[in-house]
């Protein structure tokens, strides 16, 4: 498996998805993913770049559960 297959999967795109974000073909992407042609290196790193970003958005979207003793009003106490 090569990076930007790795990086696709990372992303949670699909080859479709991949080619309509980076406006390239999806044979492209389909030749990159297959070994047939190697991307450049500067579409290579936008790649990555925009699947950190994903990745990132994705980890903010994620709401942790509020500590019930330090969070809230302190005057309420949360039994279990």
């Amino acid at each position: 498996m090569n990076r930007v297959t790795q990086y696709r999967i990372q992303a949670g795109w699909s080859p479709n998805e991949l080619s309509s974000i980076f406006k390239v073909p999806a044979g492209i992407v389909n030749k990159w993913e297959h070994g047939e042609l190697e991307p450049p290196a500067w579409i290579e790193e936008r790649i990555r770049a925009k699947m950190m970003e994903e990745q990132k958005k994705r980890f903010s979207k994620k709401k942790r559960r509020p500590n019930p003793l330090t969070s809230g009003d302190p005057t309420r106490r949360w039994h279990p």
